[in-house]
């Protein structure tokens, strides 16, 4: 991030600077004394230099930033940015520059027509003209239109851009060249040249408009979703560079638009695990509207599961679980996915991939067996960015088959912004102030945290030593214990397990910075409460990357992927289903024309995330377990499994997984409001074909 803001500031100085050499090199053929034409040549030449020099700086800095962070973080600009920039400065520098040092004072008044000739040559203020445009497109590209794996077309379309921005400046440049060409006077007065400059600056503008207009109508119909799909996007299949599928038509078989004719192939609904046994416990979950109060006595206007706020369900590992959804008033339908927990494709709870949405007055059962143990949560996958803020999902715990370890208190602790009749409020649940808890003196605690905000959280626990027994569910061998001074950091969606021991003193578990006394937190305490928390700012954070005994897997034993794909997150101001969008990308596009990655079960398959974007991208993987290998092209010491991990601008990982959950799996950020506009994309299991459709025609509106 820092060499993003690093660019827009030089990108944007540069293009006062050569906006500054355009007006100046525009006036030079006004002098009319050779004293003026040395003035403002020296001027112009001096502008153009501080320029020059600015434009050198942001080189070294891209190439700093490639050296860093990596191709991938400066590929497209080097592509399109640098040679955008780089023609008009390197003309300016190799033919502009020696030409107007060559306007030298030849003692005659006025200036001699050759030197007014020289001086009024269109491509002069054209070429500084182009620079400051090419300088603003890059300024502009950084922040609103990042350039990510770009092909010739956008290369081009940045280039076709300025030049038709030019058009306008071209014919008054030339005009004033002819006029000086046949010795005519140029009009000096100040009133005229700013009826010039207004006159061009207008006509400009009126072409700057046709070109946006064009591109307004042009994005508006083509970012509107198909009224009815399959969700894959059948015109860019990613294989990952491994061995040909059926979806690519490499082998004997058919794409997989011509699948249902397969022997071998299986649809998605038909993917529900071995189920025949009776259930060992069951639920019924209704989804309902209900006005909320929090702790504090501000009122939701919640969308709910049982009507209440997070609602717990506990089982035992190896439990065949069923729970019953009933759908009682949300008009526009839900479903229950499963988060983190590797349920069969058929029990995912994904509208128009693996079910159809549950609409008001029907039901859908869920059936699975719980093989894994740990913290997780369910929530609704149904405009998910609405309805998971407004409060539909709650808590999934599997208790262990075997407990190797005991503890005497579990609490089970689910953050959330709430938007109340007060304004915002952050949450433990229902709970938005403080809570006081009772512990005796060297018991053991375990709190399971579990972050349903949009926005990684940051969280305290201070007066004690503790450990981090699991991340997503999943055990760390050997946790270490850390300092009360040390913070740690939940992504969206993510989940730890911490666990410790009960002083004689109190305990602090807060949410958010130590001196955010609007946060809520709990107090444990052993005999009698304190008065009021009492916290520090922490000292270190929380890596996870060097924590505990690293997870040892297929997929850090393999020497070599079958897969391997590669997710660039970038930004850009766009259109999504025909309104206008800051837009979350992915490969520079957004759903559904981002790829769709193919996998064949049994394959080693690796993801590269690098993140260019300007926000952090929780990315969540529905299905499977993801081990992480690298950050920032470096080794972690120790990996460890995760199913939704958080990317911070600037940073790269590499995760790998084996592909041995069959069926269409999401893939895309836990920042809902970013996969609402397209930061998503779908595994896809070869052998496996649709059941369902997405769109408007079936209400199945998944995000």
């Amino acid at each position: 991030m820092f060499g993003t803001f690093t660019s827009v500031i030089l990108t944007v100085s540069m293009t006062l600077l050569w906006g500054t050499a355009g007006i100046a090199a525009a006036i030079l053929p006004y002098a009319s004394t050779n004293r003026s034409l040395t003035r403002k040549r020296t001027f112009l030449l001096w502008v153009a230099g501080a320029a020059l020099l600015l434009s050198a700086v942001w080189y070294v800095t891209i190439i700093l930033q490639c050296i860093k962070s990596g191709w991938l973080f400066v590929e497209g600009t080097v592509k399109t940015l640098i040679p955008l920039t780089l023609i008009p400065q390197g003309y300016i520098a190799l033919t502009v520059l020696p030409r107007l040092k060559g306007l030298r004072d030849s003692g005659e008044e006025p200036p001699a027509q050759a030197a007014l000739q020289a001086a009024a040559q269109p491509s002069v203020s054209l070429s500084f003209y182009a620079a400051a445009l090419a300088s603003g497109l890059s300024a502009h590209s950084f922040v609103f239109a990042q350039p990510v794996l770009p092909g010739p077309a956008e290369i081009a379309q940045r280039f076709v851009l300025v030049t038709l921005l030019l058009l306008v400046p071209a014919i008054f440049a030339r005009r004033r060249y002819l006029k000086v060409m046949r010795g005519e006077a140029l009009r000096r007065s100040l009133a005229a040249r700013l009826l010039n400059v207004i006159s061009a600056g207008i006509l400009t503008a009126i072409v700057a408009i046709v070109i946006l207009v064009s591109h307004v109508l042009a994005g508006v119909q083509a970012s509107k979703l198909p009224e009815a799909s399959d969700m894959m996007n059948h015109d860019w299949i990613d294989e990952g560079g491994g061995a040909a599928t059926r979806m690519s038509g490499g082998s004997d078989h058919h794409p997989s638009h011509h699948a249902n004719h397969q022997a071998d192939t299986v649809e998605v609904a038909a993917l529900t695990g071995n189920i025949t046994d009776p259930a060992d416990v069951t639920f019924e979950i209704v989804a309902q509207k209900k006005k909320v109060a929090l702790a504090s006595g501000a009122v939701i206007d919640a969308w709910t599961y049982n009507g209440e706020i997070a609602p717990e369900l506990r089982v035992k590992q190896g439990d065949i679980v069923e729970v019953k959804l009933i759908n009682q008033d949300i008009e526009s339908g839900v479903t229950i996915h499963w988060h983190g927990y590797n349920v069969p494709n058929a029990m995912d709870g994904v509208p128009g991939m693996t079910q159809n949405v549950v609409k008001p007055g029907q039901s859908f059962v869920y059936k699975f067996r719980a093989e894994q143990e740990g913290t997780y949560w369910f929530h609704s996958h149904q405009q998910a960015a609405e309805q998971v803020v407004k409060g539909l999902f709650g808590i999934l715990i599997v208790e262990p088959e075997q407990e190797t370890e005991t503890y005497d208190e579990q609490v089970t602790v689910i953050n959330h912004r709430w938007k109340t009749d007060q304004g915002y409020r952050k949450a433990f649940g229902s709970r938005d102030e403080w809570q006081w808890k009772q512990v005796q003196l060297g018991k053991t605690v375990k709190l399971r945290i579990i972050n349903a905000h949009n926005l990684s959280e940051k969280y305290l626990l201070q007066g004690t030593d503790f450990r981090i027994a699991s991340i997503d569910g999943v055990r760390i061998q050997d946790p270490q214990p850390l300092s009360d001074q040390t913070a740690f950091r939940l992504g969206s969606g993510g989940r730890y397990d911490v666990v410790f021991t009960m002083p004689d003193r109190p305990v602090f578990l807060k949410l958010g910075e130590a001196r955010n006394e609007s946060n809520p937190g709990i107090v444990f305490y052993t005999d009698s409460p304190p008065e009021k928390p009492v916290l520090q700012a922490e000292s270190a954070m929380f890596d996870p990357s060097d924590y505990g005994q690293p997870v040892v897997n297929a997929v850090t034993a393999a020497s070599q992927f079958d897969r391997e794909f590669l997710m660039i997150l970038g930004n850009e101001m766009g259109f999504y289903n025909g309104m206008f969008h800051f837009l979350w990308t992915i490969n520079g596009e957004v759903y559904p024309r981002v790829p769709t990655f193919v996998v064949q079960e049994g394959d080693l398959v690796k993801t590269t995330f690098v993140n260019k974007s300007l926000a952090e991208h929780p990315m969540h993987l529905h299905g499977h377990h993801m081990t992480v290998l690298k950050k920032n092209g470096e080794k972690v010491n120790t990996p460890w499994l995760t199913d939704t991990l958080n990317v911070m601008p600037g940073e790269s990982y590499e995760v790998a997984f084996v592909a041995d959950n069959p069926g269409m799996w999401m893939d895309h950020c836990h920042n809902l409001d970013h996969a609402a506009t397209g930061m998503v994309l779908h595994l896809m299991y070869d052998h496996v074909r649709p059941s369902y459709e997405v769109g408007t025609r079936s209400g199945n509106l998944p995000d």
